[in-house]
């Protein structure tokens, strides 16, 4: 459990310490409170000691301290100890309440703060969300809270009503500050702190309000910032030490392996998973859940899964942590956990079917946790939402196998196969068999053969040629080959199949057949020769 500090202390007295004697350094006290006993010596570290000053004054002089560690004790009505003070490894404070007094007044601000820190520690380990954690921490800190990613996209808040802000308010009105509000805040004249210290203290020009920034980093990189916004000009300790409270749940959060339920923006996750199952279907429902989400998709929207696989270490892996550098690399987006995955739905504000971002950064940190990712088509409709998904998934699902050593996928990259795969099913329902030779054009099936019976790699020249829209020049330098070599080819191939190439319509047949054949050799792995073979070996055996 975290401890209380001293300035927390001396603001449960509320004014009523008259002295105070500080010792260095200010000792943990997470064993609660005790009252002073004549027997009890030495004083134990971890402890907040209370007696009058007779028994504080008695407990000094018999040298009752600890020999490891350090102690606080606080004496009620009067002084306990001379000009001298106390030994330097207690500290002192002296107070104007009575025994009773004192017991009760920091009795209620130590249960108080206990609660509040059970309350952040319980939103950790259920991972209640960073919003949800925010809003418990906002009841023993009276401040506007912001957590920020490094691209200042606004992660969470917690707004005080009674403040006033023009941080805060842009933070709140766009989802992120701008560039200019970011350079006039790293301008302001800091009061306490330093950027290598990981925190930084000052009074906003703007409003005059004291603004405490804490740094949230992992493994030396910063992961976020931490924001508190209170009214005032004069630094307060009481604050600082909370807010550095605060930091560590929320470092705790983010960097926790219980990420595989993300839930950061409890209605987008439950929005999410209503749209891919089908449970929100009516445009006025989701209007209505719409209103309660501030979602970053403005018009166009990409899906993006990132999936690390069913691995066994995946309790090892800091699911927060990662979702926050991907908000990093996609600030337009909203993100949440669905199915033991991430998924995103990224804003796009131009046509066309993939996504601009930073593909180094997203590769790195593929590579880091060995993780994939794949992206969607894009469409303007949430309601495209279980669509938009399925195909994002079936890119993630046949790039793995079709291509390994990728880490990103593009569904319209592998397209094709899932037509492929479709038609597969098909065929396995209406007619019963699983050999998809049958989609093909018989003049590739004969190319297949000839291949297979001279060694050569006329099907491999044909899809080339046809990709490169039959310009022999560009598919020769693609296959290494002379152009020269490459129009003889052609010559063979039209000599095999027995047409001219002129016609469109057979060169878009040829194209989807090869299509199928590599779906068979590489995702299924399985021979189309070997299994015509087997068909009429079984076919000649029922005869």
């Amino acid at each position: 459990m975290e401890s209380f500090t001293l300035p927390i202390l001396l603001r449960w007295l509320d004014g009523a310490a008259v002295r105070l004697h500080e010792g260095f350094p200010f000792p943990a006290c997470t064993g609660g409170i005790r009252l002073l006993e004549p027997s009890e010596e030495p004083l134990r570290p971890g402890f907040l000691y209370l007696g009058s000053p007779e028994q504080v004054s008695q407990a000094l002089t018999m040298g009752a301290v600890p020999k490891e560690g350090a102690a606080v004790v606080s004496c009620a009505g009067g002084p306990a100890c001379g000009e001298g003070g106390p030994p330097p490894r207690v500290t002192l404070v002296e107070t104007s309440l009575s025994l009773a007094a004192l017991y009760n007044r920091l009795h209620e601000g130590l249960r108080r703060f206990t609660a509040w820190m059970e309350q952040m520690q319980e939103a950790v380990y259920t991972n209640a969300g960073l919003q949800e954690l925010l809003q418990r921490a906002s009841s023993l800190l009276p401040a506007t809270l912001l957590l920020v990613n490094p691209g200042y996209k606004c992660l969470a808040a917690a707004y005080h009503p009674q403040m006033s802000d023009r941080v805060a308010d842009e933070a709140r009105e766009n989802g992120y500050l701008s560039f200019d509000t970011i350079q006039s805040t790293r301008c302001q004249t800091v009061l306490q702190g330093g950027r290598k210290e990981g925190f930084v203290e000052f009074v906003s020009e703007a409003d005059q309000n004291y603004v405490v920034i804490r740094d949230i980093t992992y493994q030396d990189t910063l992961a976020a910032r931490f924001l508190v916004i209170r009214s005032g000009r004069q630094p307060d300790q009481y604050y600082s030490d909370l807010a550095k409270i605060v930091a560590g749940y929320l470092s705790q959060f983010m960097f926790s392996n219980q990420g595989v339920d993300y839930n950061s923006n409890a209605a987008f996750g439950s929005l999410v998973s209503d749209l891919i199952e089908f449970r929100l279907t009516e445009p006025e429902e989701l209007q209505q859940r719409l209103k309660q989400i501030h979602l970053a998709v403005r018009r166009y929207y990409h899906t993006m899964i990132v999936s690390f696989g069913d691995k066994p270490d995946m309790e090892n892996i800091p699911w927060n942590y990662i979702i926050s550098l991907l908000e990093h690399i996609f600030p337009f987006s909203n993100a949440t956990t669905y199915r033991g995955e991430i998924l995103l739905i990224i804003r796009k504000t131009q046509r066309g079917h993939r996504p601009r971002y930073n593909e180094e950064a997203l590769r790195q940190l593929l590579e880091r946790y060995d993780g994939r990712a794949a992206f969607g088509n894009f469409s303007e409709f949430l309601t495209s939402m279980p669509t938009m998904y399925y195909q994002t998934k079936s890119a993630l699902r046949l790039g793995q196998v079709l291509d390994p050593d990728k880490r990103i996928y593009v569904y319209e990259d592998y397209s094709m196969y899932q037509v492929v795969e479709m038609a597969a099913q098909m065929l396995r329902q209406e007619m019963g068999s699983r050999n998809i030779v049958h989609l093909c054009h018989p003049s590739l099936i004969a190319m297949v053969m000839d291949d297979k019976r001279t060694g050569g790699n006329l099907t491999d020249v044909l899809y080339e040629y046809l990709c490169c829209e039959r310009n022999a020049a560009l598919a020769a330098k693609r296959l290494y080959i002379h152009r020269n070599t490459m129009l003889y080819k052609i010559r063979k191939i039209e000599d095999v199949i027995g047409q001219s190439l002129d016609d469109p319509i057979l060169r878009e047949r040829l194209l989807f057949s090869y299509r199928v054949l590599e779906y068979m050799r590489r995702y299924c792995k399985e021979d189309i020769l070997l299994l015509k073979r087997n068909r009429m070996e079984k076919k000649d055996g029922m005869a």
